[in-house]
C-alpha cells in the first residue's frame, strides 16, 4: 500500500462510483484530495489494477459540526488540540471482499497516521443498510466507537445518485470516531 498520486485519480473514481454511485467523489475532487498535503489517500494495486483505496480528509472543525453533527466539546476533547481527519471512504474491489483486505489496509493506514503524530482523531460515517452498518466489524476492529445516528445526511446532494437507494440518497448513517494514539 502507498500514498496516492494524481495518476491514481481515475482508477479511484471508477472504484468509488462502482461501489457507492456518484454520490461520493469525482475525479477532479480526488485529484484535489491528493494534491492537498494535509489529506491522506492510500491505494493498493494488484495484478488486476486498483485493489482498494482509503481516504482521510483534513477538514475544518465547522465541517464536522455541520456534516457529521459533532458537538464542539466532543470535537475539542477528541482532537487533543490537533487536526482531525474525516475517514471519507474505504473501498475494495468486489472480487476481494471477505478476505480481510480492508481490515489490513486500514490497520496499515492507521499505523502510518499514528507514526506521523500530526492528527488527534478520525470521524467517519457508515451507511446504514437494513438497520445494520456493513462496515461495522471493520470499524470495531480498527478501534472506532459509535458516536450518533444521522438521518439522511447525504440528502442535500440533489445531483448525485446512490447505489443503495437507486437514485438520490435516502440512507441514514452512523457516525463513529477514533482517537489517534501517537507513537
Amino acid at each position: 500500500m502507498r500514498r496516492a498520486v494524481t495518476g491514481d485519480a481515475e482508477a479511484i473514481e471508477r472504484l468509488t462510483c462502482h461501489c457507492f454511485g456518484d454520490a461520493y467523489t469525482t475525479q477532479e475532487e480526488i485529484t484535489g484530495f491528493i494534491e492537498d498535503g494535509r489529506n491522506r489517500l492510500y491505494v493498493l494495486y494488484d495484478d488486476k489494477g486498483l485493489a482498494g483505496s482509503i481516504l482521510f480528509l483534513c477538514e475544518p472543525k465547522e465541517s464536522f459540526m455541520e456534516d457529521m453533527e459533532v458537538e464542539p466539546d466532543d470535537y475539542d476533547r477528541l482532537s487533543n488540540g490537533k487536526p482531525v481527519l474525516h475517514h471519507k471512504f474505504s473501498v475494495i474491489r468486489d472480487d476481494l471482499r471477505g478476505r480481510g483486505l480492508m481490515t489490513r489496509m486500514l490497520d496499515e493506514a492507521l499505523k502510518d497516521l499514528e507514526k506521523e503524530g500530526k492528527y488527534g482523531a478520525l470521524f467517519t460515517q457508515g451507511w446504514i443498510k437494513q438497520e445494520t452498518v456493513p462496515m461495522e466489524g471493520i470499524f470495531d476492529r480498527a478501534g472506532y466507537v459509535k458516536y450518533k445516528r444521522q438521518i439522511r445526511p447525504w440528502w442535500k446532494y440533489k445531483d448525485r445518485t446512490c447505489n443503495i437507494c437507486g437514485g438520490r440518497c435516502r440512507c441514514d448513517s452512523m457516525v463513529y470516531y477514533r482517537e489517534i494514539k501517537n507513537c
